[in-house]
């Protein structure tokens, strides 16, 4: 009974201590600012990542390496708070999926790269998931084709069924929130100043990391699908500004040599250092016969103040005698807030999606002498209106709870101002009065 009761009370001791006190500690950790908890429909994506096995091959922990870096910050406590049991994975076949949501953000590639691996990493070993495909003769009302390139496309057209849509949206939802400089894994983006040399095996890597799945490993893209940068224009002009605002702010919808991708390409701005940006940028315009001239980290320093951009697309003729810039409004903020609020649906260029976002470039409510339409817009939503014809029905959501006047002020005076529109700019108080009417 000693030995027995002794033991018993030992093995219960150290189940408390290293297993229940941890457990109980590890529930009562905060969620990561910013993390948001999954929807219906990427919980039920996760229950399909689960019963596919992508964990298997995948894991869902950014370890403190070196090595890790190109998947994104050392994961955190609070990273995992609205995902029980955590998916942390034990292989890595293949790349970690912690902030893949960020990393690859176009659903039609992860949905090409579902149906087939091949048709967008050639050397991937990773198997095709056809069974969360549907093929049909004529696309259904509301659903969407997933565009093959035409050797990898069967008889008919590829359509995603219920349980593919569900995996593609969890896999978006993982994006890893930015740390506080103080919260543990916290890793700040090195900001640089000023001109730095070109560092070619550098800007090779960190384009195999972010670039390589869409473009290709040759710059050669991926037809109908992923615009090749081999030959491109934007990529070999001598005037890098383009260029360098893809990369920056993303790009969507836009028609290349004839060709319009839909597919849209992820911002970087907030995942990569100007530095890097510069490196990708300079891999590119040196690569696959490329001759477009280098660029240097105060080039994309420049471009995330938005200063060539500004300069050149509200030229003196073009502007409003009404539109003097207001005190309050600060063109490298607006655009700044412009990206992380508005560009996901509007496009960097102000271009919209067809069919689904509508553009704010040559918008007659953008470019109104009058702004009480575009601010109550901003503050208060949208939904189900006419726009030059075409009716959106996904509603834009109000960003009066959500920003400041100022904040508000600033990106109306953006769009404004820019993609050649020339409405006269808004003040603080016209934000605020709007504000105060119910």
């Amino acid at each position: 009974m000693a030995i027995s009761g002794g033991s018993t009370l030992v093995y219960t001791g150290l189940a408390v201590l290293m297993g229940v006190l941890p457990g109980i500690w590890l529930s009562n950790v905060p969620p990561t600012p910013g993390l948001k908890p999954l929807t219906p429909l990427e919980a039920r994506g996760r229950d399909v990542y689960v019963s596919e096995g992508c964990f298997y091959c995948h894991t869902q922990q950014v370890r403190p390496l070196p090595g890790d870096k190109p998947f994104g910050r050392p994961s955190a406590p609070g990273d995992y708070a609205y995902q029980t049991t955590e998916l942390l994975g034990s292989e890595r076949n293949g790349p970690d999926l912690s902030n893949i949501g960020a990393r690859q953000s176009s659903s039609i590639w992860q949905f090409i790269h579902l149906y087939q691996p091949r048709a967008v990493v050639p050397q991937s070993i990773m198997p095709a998931f056809p069974w969360l495909f549907s093929v049909v003769d004529k696309v259904p009302p509301a659903e969407k084709a997933v565009s093959l390139p035409p050797e990898f496309a069967p008889g008919g057209t590829v359509i995603p069924n219920e349980d593919g849509k569900a995996l593609v949206a969890y896999l978006l939802s993982l994006k890893q929130p930015a740390l506080a400089p103080t919260q543990p894994g916290a890793v700040p983006l090195s900001r640089s100043s000023g001109p730095l040399g070109f560092d070619a095996s550098k800007g090779a890597a960190l384009f195999a990391n972010n670039c390589a799945s869409c473009h290709g490993a040759e710059g050669k893209g991926v037809p109908g699908t992923f615009p090749p940068l081999a030959g491109d224009p934007v990529v070999n002009a001598a005037n890098p500004t383009a260029h360098i605002g893809a990369v920056l702010h993303g790009l969507s919808g836009h028609v290349i040599n004839g060709q319009k991708y839909e597919a849209p390409m992820p911002a970087f701005a907030d995942q990569l250092s100007d530095q890097e940006i510069a490196d990708i940028i300079d891999h590119e315009r040196s690569s696959w016969g490329n001759r477009g001239a280098l660029i240097s980290a105060a080039d994309v320093v420049a471009a995330r103040a938005n200063e060539p951009l500004q300069k050149q697309q509200t030229p003196p003729k073009q502007v409003s005698p009404i539109a003097t810039p207001a005190p309050t409004f600060d063109p490298a903020e607006g655009a700044k807030l412009f990206a992380e609020n508005c560009a996901a649906c509007h496009g960097a260029e102000g271009k919209g999606v067809p069919g689904t976002f509508p553009p704010l470039a040559g918008d007659q409510v953008v470019n109104a002498t009058d702004p009480a339409e575009h601010i109550t817009t901003m503050m208060r939503g949208l939904g189900g209106k006419a726009i030059n014809g075409q009716k959106y029905e996904v509603e834009m959501p109000p960003f009066a709870d959500r920003l400041s006047d100022q904040q508000i002020a600033d990106i109306i005076n953006h769009e404004r101002t820019s993609w050649g529109n020339h409405g006269p700019l808004v003040t603080l108080a016209d934000i605020t009065k709007l504000r105060a009417k119910k």
